[in-house]
């Protein structure tokens, strides 16, 4: 029973701290780093690992532990699939915004993204012309 309700009071300080930081419980569950195991279907090659790591509403996509790309992230749970865009400030691709569908999962998040600057968004996760599909998988601490 102790047990019990320590592990409860955990999940509801979780969730008070959640909502006073005013992310939303998918923004919530992105929090962390996720490497890339997948890219349109294909196994991705382990090195150099491609890993993208989330801390609040910013990220950073890393290449072997170097920042390649940061930005925000602004997500519309109110769609389906769940709507993601990348807000890009710094990298090659900074000024753009990166439009897409996301599914997250415990331990899998996957994308479905256009390419940046592109405003078409995706509508599945099926692979496309135009359009890339990444599974990223939770790095364990």
């Amino acid at each position: 029973m102790r047990g019990t309700i320590g592990a409860l009071l955990a999940i509801a300080l979780t969730a008070a701290v959640s909502a006073q930081d005013g992310m939303s419980k998918e923004l919530t569950s992105l929090q962390g780093t996720w490497v890339t195991s997948m890219v349109n279907g294909e196994a991705a090659p382990a090195s150099p690992e491609v890993a993208l790591v989330i801390d609040k509403d910013k990220y950073s996509q890393t290449v072997d532990g170097q920042v390649v790309e940061r930005g925000s992230i602004k997500l519309d749970a109110a769609k389906k699939p769940v709507w993601i865009d990348l807000i890009i400030t710094e990298g090659n691709d900074a000024n753009k915004t990166q439009v897409g569908v996301i599914d997250i999962g415990e331990k899998t998040i996957r994308f479905k993204l256009n390419t940046p600057g592109e405003t078409t968004r995706p509508g599945d996760f099926e692979p496309a012309d135009g359009y890339v599909v990444f599974v990223l998988n939770k790095k364990a601490k």
